[in-house]
């Protein structure tokens, strides 16, 4: 069984397809995927608990620095029968039994652990507040650095270090800038991906993406796929406001709005594809669909496409003699790298990797694959909920 909060890893992480070959295994008798929104894994899953977002919330937050800790009291009530995550597994532990509660929970209600939070973080030495006097203001601020408008006064970063830097080391081995990886040269010294002294590794044992390569030849373009403007991961990818915008999807012959993948003028020119066609962007494990954009703002041997778009698979592999995997949604995460940055380092390979880009007959796909043209679609939104859900009625 695999019970997951966090089910977006066909859009996020590496090598989707293989990922959804490996939910397939006999092996695996159950899904139960707990989460806010359709993300993409939600689609494979045997029973999808809603689960509240922040705002649904009573729970104590803080900003990726560290410095504001603020309150999250219920902001809006909760959709439908959502519970948080923690009631979820709570809920679960109840059946398991009593002393599954108690293990769980620590014998904490969800206050206890909001204070816990609180006190373990030191806010209430940082800010003077007592935990009951920050739940009456609900918030603490960071204060500024009182010199802040006299930008001379201020102490930048690492002042210190560049002052004196024998008594104000940094955090490496060595306490100093280190041009050569102490810990890397110690621990990995023959990784040659990812040598203690950092250049250029045109190709490795791992990863063979260079269009200068054999494999280049096949394919000859660099996918670069950055977070985009439009989106938080596939969050947002239903925002009828945000899908308007000519960089944020294209829309097709078909009516379909699809996600726009960015080619130079001559790169387009080579394929005969022209600005709004329905181009596919392939390599050996798979391909997704896109809207051509193109556009001088992107170099030559290079194909743009943003991460983070919703999975609407045409084809993925299951029964099929000839195992084709198209994805209409433009998830690219699909086709990149399965393998890590290194043998010996975990990290994705999300961009810079090579594929060919070719115009797509969409009709001609359709008549190949009626059923999955048929799921109930709004082009101001996306996919429904019903074209996923069995009894899916909202």
């Amino acid at each position: 069984m695999m019970w997951t909060s966090t089910p977006c890893w066909t859009t996020c992480w590496n090598g989707g397809n293989r990922y959804i070959q490996a939910l397939r295994d006999p092996k695996v008798e159950l899904i139960l995927t707990e989460h806010p929104w359709m993300e993409n894994d939600t689609l494979y899953s045997d029973i999808i608990l809603p689960t509240t977002t922040r705002f649904e919330e009573y729970d104590i937050s803080g900003s990726m620095s560290g410095g504001d800790v603020w309150l999250v009291d219920d902001c809006i009530d909760r959709i439908g029968e959502a519970k948080t995550d923690y009631e979820v597994s709570l809920m679960i532990a109840e059946k398991l039994g009593p002393e599954w509660v108690e293990k769980y929970s620590w014998g904490r209600s969800v206050e206890d652990w909001m204070k816990y939070g609180y006190e373990t973080r030191n806010v209430e030495e940082a800010s003077g507040l007592t935990w009951e006097q920050f739940k009456e203001k609900q918030f603490y601020a960071a204060p500024f650095d009182p010199n802040w408008e006299d930008a001379l006064k201020v102490q930048p970063g690492a002042r210190g270090f560049y002052e004196d830097p024998e008594a104000n080391p940094l955090s490496t081995p060595t306490g100093k800038l280190e041009y050569e990886s102490t810990f890397l040269a110690e621990n990995f010294p023959d990784d040659k991906e990812r040598p203690p002294v950092p250049h250029w590794v045109p190709e490795g044992e791992t990863h063979q993406e260079n269009p200068l390569g054999e494999k280049g030849e096949l394919y000859p373009l660099l996918c670069q796929s950055n977070h985009g403007r439009w989106r938080v991961h596939a969050e947002h990818d239903d925002v009828s406001w945000l899908r308007e915008i000519p960089t944020c999807k294209v829309k097709g012959i078909d009516g379909y709005l699809y996600e726009p993948i960015w080619i130079h003028p001559s790169e387009a020119e080579k394929r005969g594809i022209k600005n709004g066609d329905i181009i596919g962007m392939y390599n050996d494990r798979g391909m997704v669909l896109g809207g051509a954009y193109v556009t001088e703002r992107i170099r030559p041997g290079v194909a743009y496409q943003d991460h983070g778009a919703r999975m609407d698979p045409i084809a993925d592999g299951e029964d099929l003699p000839q195992r084709e995997y198209i994805d209409r949604g433009g998830a690219n995460n699909l086709i990149c790298p399965e393998a890590t940055l290194s043998k010996n380092c975990g990290g994705q390979v999300g961009s810079a990797f090579l594929v060919e880009v070719k115009k797509v007959d969409i009709m001609a796909l359709k008549e190949k694959y009626p059923e999955a043209f048929e799921r109930d679609y709004d082009p101001a939104a996306g996919l429904q909920f019903n074209s996923w859900v069995e009894g899916g009625e909202l």
